[in-house]
């Protein structure tokens, strides 16, 4: 428990030092973004995330933390149909199929999800 505790303080101190450009997503705050949206758990420490990368003019990026935080709060039931969902699409051939599913994983804020699925569907082609 202390563990994503220390990571959500050291990801909000890291963002705090590296908030000096602007509406610039440098490879500092890249870093920071990327650990979040796989290694941050607490809903509302993604939202806070969020709204320090809108202030920050990183619109794009603190969307997808929202929605991020949101994936984190879904209901048991939900997160175990989209589980269902990702292991169907990666049993599957159909890569119209598959690339839909990466693409509405992607839009819900699963970046990961996503990106494996993409990676399967590149070894089917």
């Amino acid at each position: 428990m202390l563990v994503p505790i220390a990571i959500a303080a050291t990801t909000l101190v890291i963002y705090k030092v590296v908030t000096s450009k602007k509406g610039e997503l440098t490879a500092e705050r890249q870093k920071v973004y990327d650990t979040a949206m796989v290694s941050l758990a607490d809903p509302a420490k993604l939202r806070d995330l969020a709204e320090a990368f809108d202030k920050e003019g990183l619109a794009y990026e603190a969307d997808m933390l929202r929605k991020r935080a949101a994936l984190r709060e879904q209901p048991e039931e939900q997160k175990v149909a989209r589980k269902k969902v990702f292991q169907d699409a990666l049993k599957s051939t159909n890569k119209t199929g598959i690339a839909a599913v990466a693409n509405a994983f992607e839009k819900e804020g699963a970046l990961g999800a996503a990106q494996q699925l993409r990676e399967y569907l590149a070894g089917l082609m």
